[in-house]
């Protein structure tokens, strides 16, 4: 009897102890995030618009309850290699997929690079506005309108409507190394320049209302919008506060022509001189 009551009592320890183990287990899992799942960093500092490629990607473990959906899995790093990205990254920071300029490697459709909350917008171009050509997915540009402030169009203006504005396309070229080729129809090489007719931007909606309004102010509805793009480095994204509007004074006045070239001179000694020349 004694030794059937001690074979009992060793088997509710046993299973006791089994149950702790398994609760402890769990407690250590859910403590820790859950098992590790391997994203993505950055090894080094990336400046906004260059292209991903392997060595400036590394591998970095988090729990699974602290993975998000905008991070980038390691077994998806080769559908981002030769992506540029939207915003400058920083060395071991986790990369995004809201990082990207653009979605995939190959055909990237407009409508799957178009952020969530912004809006993708074309504006009218030429050879001088897409800079012959040689502007491409991932540029950040300023947007400039004239227009006039009369109906009689004698009051015209030069305003600087927005600034460090995203590329998403030029022409039908949304950055896929296979659109590249064929942009156009052309079978163009991936680094050679093609005119293309419209670029694509991305705004928000209060911005993409500016620029269609500005643009048929500024074309009386007419193709030609009168907004002009200017293109940045890819690695600046200040904002300038308290930009002035440009009108014929600014070209006839002696004095204000002469703030204009002091200003020049004060942001060429500030920055120093231009990298490569």
């Amino acid at each position: 009897m004694n030794t059937k009551a001690l074979v009992i009592a060793i088997g509710a320890a046993t299973l006791g102890l089994m149950f702790l183990l398994l609760y402890k287990k769990r407690f250590e899992t859910e403590a820790s995030g859950g098992p590790p799942i391997q994203v993505l960093i950055a090894v080094q500092d990336i400046p906004l618009g260059t292209a991903l490629s392997e060595n400036m990607l590394g591998v970095r473990r988090i729990p699974q309850a602290y993975v998000e959906d905008r991070f980038i899995r390691q077994t998806d790093a080769r559908r981002i290699l030769g992506v540029r990205v939207s915003m400058g990254l920083r060395a071991n920071q986790v990369v995004l997929w809201t990082d990207l300029a653009t979605a995939s490697d190959a055909r990237r459709d407009l409508s799957s690079l178009v952020s969530t909350g912004m809006r993708a917008i074309t504006v009218q171009t030429n050879v001088t506005g897409s800079f012959g050509g040689l502007i491409r997915p991932g540029d950040r540009v300023d947007v400039l309108a004239t227009l006039s402030r009369t109906s009689d169009d004698s009051q015209r203006v030069t305003i600087p409507l927005l600034q460090n504005v995203l590329v998403l396309a030029a022409g039908r070229d949304t950055g896929g190394e296979a659109q590249r080729q064929t942009v156009n129809g052309t079978g163009a090489a991936p680094n050679q320049s093609v005119e293309v007719a419209q670029v694509t931007l991305s705004v928000c909606m209060e911005d993409a209302a500016l620029l269609t309004y500005a643009g048929d102010r500024g074309g009386g509805g007419g193709r030609h919008t009168g907004l002009v793009m200017v293109l940045r480095n890819p690695e600046d994204i200040a904002i300038i506060e308290g930009l002035p509007e440009t009108n014929i004074d600014d070209i006839f006045v002696p004095a204000r022509r002469e703030i204009a070239q002091r200003r020049r001179v004060q942001i060429i000694e500030r920055i120093g001189p231009s990298r490569g020349f």
